[in-house]
């Protein structure tokens, strides 16, 4: 596996190899600032004995938030390397087209909103890896919800898991990373990458969208050259509907099955003066039909529905603590 460096100096070059090493720099006090800007259309099937004649209901969301991102502690160990980070939606607006009988778009709305000043911590490790989450919970308590709408998380922290012997334009390689928090034990996020290309970076002095709330492409900065990096991604292990049981929810009397899947690209800007994440271009789909039941199976709960995002990511400021 890779191991993420936490170091004072810049992004470099190994001039022998042509080698690209990103490394970035965390330190207590570090805050960036980064607009979201999700598109969400998702197709949920009805639950229980009682099939809605309707059918399928389909929702499109639209949400833009201004994320905080905060660097609370940071090991310089060698041996294990880690950060604890702090996540802040500072805002959130949110809108929902759906069925106008629907009485859940306007409580969708209404969860978005409160997103706004909700915070969550995690500590970023060695490989690459995010653990130790607090406050997950409070953001979302619909599980497909909160992986679609904390999925960027991998994206702003992808770097981390760059090979430490660096990279070179041209060059491909894999990751894998388990998909945590969810009600299906054993899934992964398997993730082949390529070094494209060197390009200016986008200028986070722009503003984002327009006073209609259009997005508007920030303009490049020749000043500060980002690695371009393409990444296709697939949910492996989600393919079958068998007993997936995580520990949590065994513990609870509980058992789960079923079915997950999902696939998806982005392009991502990694700054070569700082290692951090510039911008990224995603889009992605998941499949998921699962059931969670009593360990006796007199009671049950079945989800079943397909997700489409599109998401833009572009950093808007950088704080460096003295």
């Amino acid at each position: 596996m890779s191991m993420l460096v936490f170091s004072n100096a810049p992004a470099r070059r190994a001039a022998a190899a042509e080698r690209t090493q990103l490394l970035p720099h965390f330190a207590p006090g570090q805050v960036f600032r980064y607009s979201v800007q999700t598109r969400i259309e998702s197709t949920t099937m009805p639950s229980g004995v009682i099939v809605d004649p309707q059918g399928p209901k389909k929702l499109v969301q639209s949400v833009n938030a201004v994320i905080r991102l905060e660097v609370l502690a940071a090991s310089q160990n060698p041996a294990k390397p880690s950060a604890r980070l702090r996540v802040t939606y500072e805002k959130v607006v949110a809108t929902s087209n759906g069925p106008a009988y629907d009485p859940d778009v306007a409580a969708i709305r209404e969860q978005y909103k409160k997103l706004s000043g909700q915070s969550f911590e995690f500590t970023l490790g060695a490989d690459g890896k995010i653990s130790d989450v607090k406050g997950l919970d409070k953001i979302s308590s619909d599980p497909s919800r909160a992986s679609v709408l904390n999925e960027w998380l991998s994206q702003l922290t992808f770097g981390a898991a760059l090979p430490k012997q660096g990279i070179a334009i041209g060059e491909k390689w894999s990751s894998e990373q388990p998909l945590e928090n969810i009600p299906l034990d054993g899934l992964a996020w398997k993730t082949r990458a390529t070094y494209v290309r060197d390009e200016p970076c986008p200028s986070a002095a722009r503003s984002v969208s327009d006073s209609g709330g259009k997005p508007i492409t920030p303009a490049p900065d020749a000043a500060n050259m980002c690695a371009v990096i393409l990444t296709r991604s697939t949910i492996t292990g989600g393919e079958h509907s068998k007993d997936r049981t995580p520990t949590l929810f065994r513990q609870n009397g509980l058992r789960t099955s079923g079915i997950w899947t999902g696939a998806g690209e982005a392009l991502t800007a990694i700054s070569l003066r700082t290692g951090m994440v510039s911008s990224v271009t995603q889009t992605g789909s998941t499949h998921m039909d699962f059931t969670i039941m009593t360990a006796l199976e007199r009671n049950r709960m079945r989800y079943a529905g397909d997700t489409h995002t599109q998401s833009d990511i572009t950093l808007l400021s950088e704080f460096v603590a003295p």
